[in-house]
């Protein structure tokens, strides 16, 4: 197995976010992620990484990283090591799919049967329904109350489901 292409892929909705799909040539496509940066991260991806991958074997994982890795002072900050990151996720499922098992399995197993979740965005109803009482305290116009992108999602975990259909 080889990889024939390297893709990035930004979305508009996150502008943050890079993802990054590498193609082989027995079909497999790997899919990675990271955040910050996005346009510079692809612009790494494509200018600098791409070049170290293609036609490598992407089970190669130790020595694609050494190979993605090595300009001095750039191994654990910045673009260079989030675009890794992203790649290093790609390899990861490659290897996955190509074997049949699990990317946990793969890295040494489960050590714990779950986790708790954690959460530090509160979503778009709060930061309006905040940003009101703001303007409120300090006697200014009502703000914007535009609908966020995921107030169809709001609605249906909140059990309003029929608002979805009007």
């Amino acid at each position: 197995m080889r990889v024939t292409a390297v893709e990035t892929i930004q979305l508009g909705e996150f502008p943050n976010l890079c993802l990054v799909r590498l193609h082989t040539d027995e079909g497999l496509v790997g899919l990675g992620e990271t955040f910050f940066g996005a346009e510079a991260v692809a612009a790494h991806v494509h200018e600098t990484a791409a070049g170290r991958l293609l036609g490598r074997d992407p089970s190669a994982i130790d020595g694609l990283r050494l190979a993605l890795a090595n300009y001095v002072g750039t191994r654990s900050t910045g673009v260079e090591a989030r675009a890794n990151s992203a790649l290093d996720i790609a390899l990861w499922d490659l290897l996955g799919q190509a074997t049949g098992r699990p990317v946990v399995d793969l890295l040494g197993g489960m050590t714990r049967p779950a986790i708790r979740a954690y959460n530090t965005c509160a979503g778009y109803r709060y930061v309006r329904t905040t940003r009101a009482q703001m303007m409120q305290n300090w006697g200014l116009p009502d703000p914007d109350t535009k609908a966020g992108p995921y107030e169809d999602l709001d609605a249906f975990l909140q059990g309003r489901a029929g608002e979805l259909a009007e």
